[in-house]
């Protein structure tokens, strides 16, 4: 994958030097065909070994795994600002076993953080088998919406940034 974001480089340098103009504007269009091209050929590019996705894409599904992060880190943090000023602080606290689909070391390892970076809930254990997380939740009514809600958001993130799926 590094290799096609060096020869997009590359290309890109090439273009802007045979086009005579050395400013970024041109740099940028030939780093743009080049993507383009890249796109095009990226079957054969897989047949010799040169990544298994383009790196572009890559970089968008790591996008959107943060900015789904963000948005969660928004919902989280002002649900907790209405839970601090109610009147009456009635919160119903819950530790609940979250089954993991994800397998390898750093994706647990991420998904766990999210969590914990998510005001109102934290990753209290990972099993010991790592096919569990422990999480403890500050206001929760259900759990089983709870566990979707990771589920559906950071974990599916997650498996998509994967390179080997």
């Amino acid at each position: 994958m590094a290799i096609q974001f060096l020869i997009n480089i590359f290309i890109g340098i090439l273009w802007m030097f045979f086009s005579g103009n050395y400013n970024l504007e041109y740099f940028f269009v030939g780093y743009f065909w080049v993507m383009v091209v890249l796109f095009i050929f990226r079957k054969i590019l897989f047949k010799f070994s040169i990544g298994k996705q383009l790196y572009y894409i890559y970089a968008y599904k790591w996008l959107k795994l943060i900015v789904i992060f963000l948005v969660e880190l928004l919902k989280a943090d002002i649900n907790v600002l209405k839970m601090m000023f109610r009147k009456d602080l009635d919160v119903n606290p819950v530790i609940f076993e979250y089954k993991l689909t994800i397998k390898k070391n750093w994706q647990i390892t991420l998904l766990a953080n999210m969590i914990t970076l998510t005001p109102g809930t934290l990753t209290v254990n990972v099993g010991y088998n790592n096919k569990t997380l422990f999480v403890h939740c500050l206001d929760t009514d259900n759990i089983e919406e709870e566990i979707e809600g990771i589920k559906n958001s950071f974990e599916k993130a997650i498996l998509e940034v994967d390179l080997n799926g």
